[in-house]
């Protein structure tokens, strides 16, 4: 993994070298910088050194025959493997590492007239590129079709181009004008959802995008997902079969590196399932398991570090438990680390657990695999049963039943149950919008950033598959992954996510929503991992990587502003509702019993502490997350 950066205009060299220097958490191994001879482009490259750590492999990498440039972060699944194809068919490479297997195999394509997207897709893996034809003058930058990796792209008024991993080393080119127009996607999704990245002028490449630049004229096109390339499997036992081989090998393929490597764990099955067959893969070739890591809360409704501990015993690995932050100070800090990582408005609480656990595992390894994916492939959100439910039955009952069931919910205490009956009311369309709308407060301007029952792969299909592609396409590469991809690089760490793997996914989207849902949640994949993990463990409920968003709301609210007006004039500041209701919405989100509430509450809150970053950038020109100091913190609430 590494930070990459490039700009088209002659007297860049200095200021992609600046971009780097800014991105230099994410390759600590060492920088580079390439400038095109005809002064047309120049590209660097910040490296962590996790395959083939000789000098070999620094980039940027060149083609033997000087034609063709490269600056990749990523990770390419079985690239020994493939290095070993192409050298039996007569290729000669100077190192092992993957960077130069792209090379090669982009080099080839366009050579061959073939199109750069096609050449990528059977390629699995985590990975943004940049790809320089010295010939032609052709510049690509690519996405990998999941979303797991970034890459930021300015378009300037000349028509060049300037990008990075990471959006505030692009202040190096021009001073960043946040983009306003973003709050209302923000409050629906809980974060900035792609190609906007909350600066004016500067995109997020969607997943998968092909961006091709030649003196300043730019094409698109896009590189077919896995899910995309299969036919349906309706088999069950094939698809635990095939699941449980596509899973193990990901694994194997995510633990191949020259460094040492670990796992995240927890109770739940995703997690525990990659880590049980790393540990059986290290058996296999004689290797160490990888250490585990888990995040320990003092809450025992919300810790799962006994679990882990059952896990670790039965899969032998040692065991580290990184404590969750407590204090407002701390919390406050890291949540401002992980606005500071991402560049945007973020509003998932858990950026701040991930934050803090990024940097404990980070002193111990280079590589951590993770369970990133697997409620999003294999049906773990109750939104989906709930789906089923509609489409199979809810929508056929009178509209009147169905809205007196709706006028009810209020008076249930099942967060679920209400969330249904709510979304069920109305039609197709509203059930997508409201189990999908984050946003629990009628008066803010929320909106989905797109609906798939709009295109035309959602004619046909039911509310359950549109859902599942909706958090596979939207809500996982904005949410999840961003945190994975910018915690874990803030400290030089490679989170990889083998349910990902490109295998894994073309499997899953094989498999019926329904199939999927079988006997509840995650029902192929349940069965396909539970015997690699201790008894009873794949039977677990899932508890969740989530933090005490309503204690966090409190304690923060009063850290920074003070008494109860202080802090709802600031958090609702600028928005049309009513003081009673601003005090109602405030009790709900604190209460505990309404966690749709406290996540709204928290996007009202981080935007207001985005904001405040905001002013520290312009007026001292780096942010002080200590600004809460001159503020009026009447003491620390512990």
């Amino acid at each position: 993994m590494c930070a990459i950066a490039g700009a088209t205009a002659p007297d860049d060299q200095l200021a992609v070298a600046r971009i780097l220097q800014k991105q230099r958490h994410r390759g600590p191994n060492g920088r580079d910088v390439w400038s095109d001879p005809d002064g047309r482009i120049t590209l660097g490259c910040a490296r962590l050194a996790t395959t083939d750590l000789t000098p070999l492999a620094q980039q940027p990498i060149q083609s033997r025959d000087g034609r063709f440039v490269l600056a990749f972060n990523g990770f390419i699944a079985g690239h020994r493997r493939l290095i070993a194809e192409c050298m039996a068919q007569g290729t000669a490479f100077k190192s092992q590492n993957d960077a130069e297997l792209v090379l090669h195999l982009l080099a080839q394509a366009v050579q061959g007239g073939r199109d750069v997207a096609f050449a990528l897709e059977n390629l699995s893996g985590q990975y943004a590129l940049a790809f320089w034809d010295c010939k032609t003058g052709c510049l690509w930058l690519v996405r990998d079709p999941l979303g797991i990796k970034p890459l930021y792209v300015m378009t300037r008024p000349d028509g060049g181009v300037a990008f990075a991993s990471e959006l505030g080393a692009l202040d190096v080119i021009i001073p960043m004008s946040f983009d306003q127009d973003v709050k209302a996607g923000y409050l629906a999704h809980l974060f900035v959802p792609a190609p906007q990245s909350s600066v004016s002028g500067i995109e997020l490449l969607s997943p998968g995008t092909v961006l091709s630049w030649q003196v300043g004229k730019t094409t698109r096109s896009q590189i077919r997902h896995p899910a995309n390339r299969s036919r349906p499997l309706s088999d069950r036992q094939s698809a635990v079969d095939k699941m449980r081989q596509a899973v193990r090998q990901s694994v194997a393929n995510a633990m191949d590196a020259d460094c040492a490597v670990g796992a995240l764990v927890s109770g739940g099955l995703d997690s525990a399932g990659v880590s049980a067959l790393a540990c059986d893969v290290a058996r296999e070739h004689g290797q160490a398991s990888p250490l585990a890591f888990v995040m320990g809360f003092d809450d025992p409704l919300r810790d799962e570090t006994a679990f882990a501990q059952n896990l670790c015993r039965h899969t032998g690995q040692e065991l580290h438990v990184i404590k969750a932050p407590k204090t407002a100070p701390e919390i406050y800090d890291t949540l401002c680390d992980g606005l500071r990582s991402v560049g945007a408005p973020f509003a998932n609480p858990s950026i701040v657990l991930m934050q803090r656990l990024s940097e404990a595992v980070g002193n111990h390894v280079r590589v951590c695999l993770t369970g990133d994916g697997g409620d999003e492939l294999f049906g773990g959100y109750p939104r989906y049963r709930a789906a089923s439910i509609y489409h199979r039955y809810w929508r056929h009952l009178t509209v009147g039943t169905r809205r007196l069931a709706a006028s009810l919910a209020g008076q249930m205490s099942k967060r679920n149950l209400r969330r249904f009956l709510v979304g069920g009311a109305g039609g197709f369309e509203d059930a997508f919008d409201i189990w999908n709308n984050r946003c629990a407060i009628p008066e803010l301007t929320a909106r989905l950033s797109c609906s798939p029952i709009q295109d035309q792969e959602g004619i046909g299909r039911n509310l359950v598959d549109l859902m599942m592609r909706f958090d596979r396409d939207v809500t996982l590469p904005g949410n999840q992954l961003v945190m994975s991809d910018r915690c874990g690089m803030a400290h030089g760490l490679e989170y990889r996510l083998p349910l990902l793997g490109h295998d894994v996914v073309a499997i899953a989207s094989m498999i019926t929503a329904d199939q999927h849902q079988h006997q509840g949640a995650k029902s192929v994949w349940r069965e396909a991992i539970t015997p690699y993990l201790p008894k009873g463990h794949a039977g677990r409920s899932k508890i969740g990587f989530n933090p005490p968003v309503e204690e966090w709301l409190a304690k923060l609210g009063r850290y920074i502003w003070g008494d109860d007006e202080s802090i709802l004039a600031a958090i609702f500041d600028g928005e049309r509702v009513a003081k009673s209701d601003q005090h109602r919405y405030w009790q709900r989100a604190i209460s505990g019993r309404d966690m749709d509430m406290s996540l709204s509450v928290w996007a009202l809150l981080v935007w207001q502490v985005w904001g405040m970053l905001l002013d520290d950038t312009q007026q001292t020109g780096s942010i002080n997350p200590k600004r809460i100091s001159d503020m009026g913190v009447a003491a620390e609430i512990a």
